[in-house]
């Protein structure tokens, strides 16, 4: 793949200073030259096919012959080879998230942060309050929905936010179909979830860049790429890190990550964020040795790049230990590129604010907290208006009356179990005819996971899925 000379430079300057492997079992780094040179015989491999399983949605899935375990992700999966998902009714059920193995790192950082004691200090009073801010499609999104809901059961509150609409759209549909009845979605700006100050106890940033991480799956990305849109995308990561870092509780964390390779979108957006005093870096390096340690088993490497030490957080740090010694060993983010990883790239730091005395005390007495919640996530109406942000909030996505929700009553209707041909007909927009279905409305499943409505009037069923979400393609098998 020819690649700008541009590009080259800064991979060069990212992976330079990198150092290599888990720690105590391989300390040595590899040289730059070797990094790029994996790197570059990565670009001319196919991408690899990787897909994240629904917890709640359990069923066979021939895909998965062969396949291999995601290091980092007990879900994850990378498979032999890639189908055709579009052919796959349980994939539009919600039975599983197509996401790249890199981006899955996200959720293996969210859920080393969720066993924090503060977070589980939290979670024994109240929800935990997590804010996925740059959210479509979401991977990220739906990741994290599953190992909120593992840690806490209903005992979390997740609000997916996507400011285009258009891929807010795409968003709403894909949360609504992994059917988590606690994530709420809306399309707002930045600055105005800032407005809902202190309420989140965990953000995650997973800002717009210049997709570098997107060369092998998209060609375009390459003719798009410039020494300048890295700059217009750092000022862009920059400002919106700004302004909804207000809405990050005392003591709360970020998450910060992109797509991208380069250090002026990464470690440069998380030192300006940095630079205010009132967040300190966490030793990814320490936090996911075990994440790390599994990663060399299964042949792949993750590079550690270095923070500021006098930045660094005690909240990783071992016992007795004084990790914002200023000098103590530096504080790392984690590089994940292709060459290395099995996957299309990431980079991702934690951030854990300060919790001076002043905002402790003073957190949570805004009136404002409780009429965002309110307005957020309240069960009783399906659009709500937020009371702080102004936003336009799906409360829930996936409601009781969503047929891949989880809070799905399935006893309200006759369920009715059909075949893989006649369940691709139903999500092409076909008309059915099921003649020894009771007439009125029926749930249709496949392999027992709910797939969608229909009403049998006798001679054929009205078809009530969704046209937006309807298979464009010859489902013909």
């Amino acid at each position: 793949m020819l690649l700008p000379d541009a590009f080259w430079e800064s991979l060069r300057e990212a992976v330079a200073s990198a150092s290599s492997g888990a720690g105590a079992s391989r300390g040595e780094s590899l040289p730059a030259e070797e990094l790029l040179a994996r790197f570059s015989a990565a670009m001319e491999e196919e991408s690899p096919a990787c897909v994240r399983l629904n917890p709640w949605k359990k069923a066979h899935l021939p895909i998965l012959e062969g396949a291999a375990q995601v290091p980092w992700s007990e879900e994850g999966w990378r498979l032999l080879k890639r189908p055709v998902y579009t052919l796959h009714p349980l994939f539009h059920a919600g039975a599983y998230y197509v996401q790249d193995a890199s981006s899955m790192f996200v959720g293996a950082v969210l859920r080393r942060v969720l066993q924090r004691p503060e977070i589980q200090d939290i979670a024994s009073m109240r929800p935990v309050r997590v804010l996925d801010l740059c959210a479509a499609p979401g991977g990220k999104t739906t990741d994290a929905a599953a190992s909120l809901r593992k840690a806490f059961g209903d005992g979390f509150e997740l609000l997916a936010n996507e400011y285009n609409p258009h891929r807010f759209a795409i968003l709403k549909d894909n949360v609504e179909i992994w059917g988590d009845p606690q994530v709420a979605v809306c399309n707002t700006q930045a600055a105005r979830l800032g407005q809902m100050t202190a309420y989140f106890d965990i953000i995650i940033v997973d800002a717009p860049c210049s997709g570098e991480g997107m060369f092998r799956k998209e060609p375009q990305a390459v003719e798009q790429w410039s020494p300048k849109k890295v700059e217009e995308c750092a000022a862009l990561q920059r400002s919106i890190l700004d302004d909804v870092a207000p809405a990050l509780a005392p003591g709360g964390y970020l998450i910060y990550s992109t797509c991208t390779y380069n250090i002026k979108e990464n470690e440069g957006s998380v030192k300006h964020l940095l630079d205010n005093g009132a967040f300190a870096a966490v030793d990814l390096k320490t936090l996911m040795a075990q994440e790390a340690s599994a990663a060399e088993t299964a042949g792949e490497t993750l590079l550690w790049s270095p923070l500021s030490a006098a930045a660094a957080s005690d909240a990783a740090a071992p016992a007795g230990a004084h990790a914002a010694d200023a000098d103590a060993a530096p504080v790392h983010a984690v590089r994940l590129i292709p060459g290395l990883v099995h996957g299309e790239g990431q980079f991702c730091a934690l951030l854990h604010q300060i919790a001076t005395p002043d905002a402790a005390a003073t957190a949570g007495e805004s009136v404002s907290l409780e009429e965002a919640r309110n307005g957020m996530m309240g069960r009783e109406r399906r659009v709500a208006r937020d009371t702080v942000s102004g936003a336009r909030v799906y409360a829930p996505a996936a409601s009781q009356d969503c047929p891949t929700s989880y809070a799905l009553d399935r006893s309200l209707w006759p369920n009715v179990p059909v075949d893989k041909q006649t369940a691709l007909n139903f999500l092409h927009g076909d008309s059915l005819v099921l003649p020894d279905a009771p007439k009125g409305v029926l749930l249709l499943t496949y392999k027992d996971i709910p797939l969608g409505f229909v009403k049998n009037i006798g001679a054929r069923c009205n078809n009530l899925y969704p046209k937006s979400r309807r298979i464009k393609m010859d489902v013909k098998l």
